[in-house]
């Protein structure tokens, strides 16, 4: 994959609404964004949401879907949106592909 020499990687914070505790991995097959605590959402609609397929195949339940910040290592906050709830997976995952779409420099 082209363009992955200059990759930086974001850091999160405990400050203020900003993620902590389990990090977050930037994962390049991951179709969305996902997040296993559910107080680093500043906004979160708790609803039935279907599945995630995880690498092993196994699936996960989406529990809701909202918005969390993150404190980049320039002390910049960034808003990811459209974060799916999904308690019972391990890492929180930054999808590189939706960052891509939405033309985000990585």
């Amino acid at each position: 994959m082209s363009g992955l020499e200059n990759i930086e990687v974001l850091m999160a914070s405990n400050e203020d609404n900003t993620s902590q505790g389990k990090g977050w991995i930037f994962d390049s097959g991951s179709m969305v964004h996902v997040c296993s605590q559910k107080e680093l959402f500043n906004s979160l609609v708790v609803k039935e949401e279907g599945i995630v397929k995880m690498v092993d195949d196994s699936a996960c339940e989406v529990i809701g879907t909202g918005t969390v910040k993150v404190l980049e290592r320039d002390r910049m906050v960034r808003t990811l949106e459209a974060v799916r709830y999904v308690p019972e997976i391990y890492y929180n995952l930054i999808s590189i592909r939706v960052l891509d779409e939405k033309e985000c420099r990585i």
